[in-house]
This record gives structure tokens, sequence and C-alpha cells, in this order.
């Protein structure tokens, strides 16, 4: 077999299987017209070939995320006049008055008038640097000083969404689907202007359903106080000044 001979079986092999990847040596040696007798070993050493090769086009190996997102209610004893005082957290001209912490290295936090705070995550995003991030800018700086409070604090964080980004290697034409945003938080763009040849999946925690949420533990805490307002046995199980120190503002 010349070596002409071999690249063309090869990449006539690759061929087939590609349109069908459950085809046998045996099998591909009837369609190519070749003797499984004294092929089938050949043939068989290529189908090893086009899965190692078919692994390593697939999308999980080209995945990347940025953008990750959270969010965290603020402390009611945390003053936002104290946190301009500290090194990092500065005020901006936005129109819902929030601060802003800057960490090159970790991420943002946005803190908002509602108590709410937004943290940006850069990548590799995970639980341990966004609690990080929160350390840095609240127990670091001096807002929060008991280290308890801080780790029944922090632990609370919530991942918001993320961007999953696939890159094809080619130009793409621009289209978004939102179809599912609103229901499921889910968008699909191609072509966009931050990443012309990538396949953007961007997927958060639908609003709605972070409303109900807030929602059903208000209301399940204010259920929880009346009931032992009516027993008259208040909840003994947590100490007096961490519950306290844990209230989110809603």
């Amino acid at each position: 077999m010349t070596d002409n001979d071999s690249h063309s079986i090869r990449s006539r092999v690759f061929n087939l299987l590609d349109k069908n990847h459950q085809l046998l040596p045996k099998d591909l040696c009837k369609l190519l017209e070749l003797s499984y007798k004294t092929d089938g070993r050949y043939v068989a050493n290529l189908k090893t070939q086009w899965k190692s090769n078919y692994r390593n086009r697939q999308a999980l190996k080209c995945l990347s995320f940025h953008n990750t997102r959270g969010w965290i209610y603020c402390l009611k004893s945390v003053v936002r006049e104290a946190a301009l005082e500290t090194d990092g957290w500065v005020a901006t001209r936005a129109r819902n008055k929030m601060l802003l912490w800057v960490d090159d290295r970790l991420g943002r936090l946005e803190w908002h008038l509602s108590g709410r705070v937004n943290v940006w995550i850069k990548k590799p995003a995970s639980l341990g640097r966004a609690k990080q991030l929160l350390a840095n800018a609240f127990f670091s700086s001096g807002l929060i000083k008991d280290v308890q409070i801080f780790d029944l604090w922090a632990g609370s964080v919530r991942f918001k969404g993320s961007h999953l980004v696939y890159d094809t290697g080619e130009r793409l034409p621009y289209a978004r689907i939102d179809y599912l945003k609103e229901s499921l938080g889910v968008v699909i763009k191609t072509g966009d202007a931050t990443h012309p040849s990538a396949i953007e999946v961007e997927f958060h925690y639908p609003d709605w359903a972070e409303r109900n949420e807030l929602m059903l533990q208000q209301t399940t805490k204010a259920f929880t106080q009346f009931a032992e307002i009516l027993s008259g046995k208040p909840d003994l199980e947590k100490p007096e000044r961490l519950d306290k120190e844990s209230s989110y503002i809603s």
C-alpha cells in the first residue's frame, strides 16, 4: 500500500465515521471494498485514531466561563458611610448611588442603597474567590469585625449566573436568541462584538425566582416570630448576638 493509498483510505474511513459513529471495522471494510482479513487491523487502528480526533474536536475542551456574578444582602449593622472612610470603597456617580469596590485579581462589588451587594467574580470563578472578595471589602477593611459573624454572613452568597463561551475559530453571523430569557434565564448569542467567533450561552437565576425566594424567606421568618410570640418561647437555639447581626436588609 502506497502513502497516497494509505492517506486516501484514512480520509475515507474518517468521513464514514463522521456520518455514522457506530460503524465497525468489518462494516468499514465492506463499504470501502477492502478485505477484512488483510486490512481489518489497519481499519480498526484508523477508527481508534478517529475516536481520539473526534474527542479533541468536542466543545467541552474549548469552553470558558466569564462574567460570573452573584449577590448577597448586607448586614444591618454595617454602615455605608463608614465604608467611604476605608481604603477601597468609593462612591460612584450612578443614579442608584451605589458604592464600588474593585479588586484587580478577584473582581468587584456593587453596594446598593437597598443593602444588596452584587458580586462580580473574575475567572476562574469559585465560592472561595467570592468569599475572599467579600473578606477583603468587609472584614479586612473593618466594617465587620467578628470573624464568626462574617463567616455566617459570607456563606449566604448566591450565584446569579455566568456566560459560557465556545470558540469555533471562525467568524459567525450575529444572532441573539432570548426566547427563554424571562422563563429560564437563558440567552444564546453568536458573533457579537466581544466574541465574534464564538457561541455564547448566557444563563442567570431569573429575577422573578429571586423575588419569590426572598418573599418566601421573609414570610417564613414573620410566621416563625409570630409563633414564638404566641407560644411565649423565644428561639434560644441561636445566640442573640449572631441572630441580630445576621439579619439582612430586604
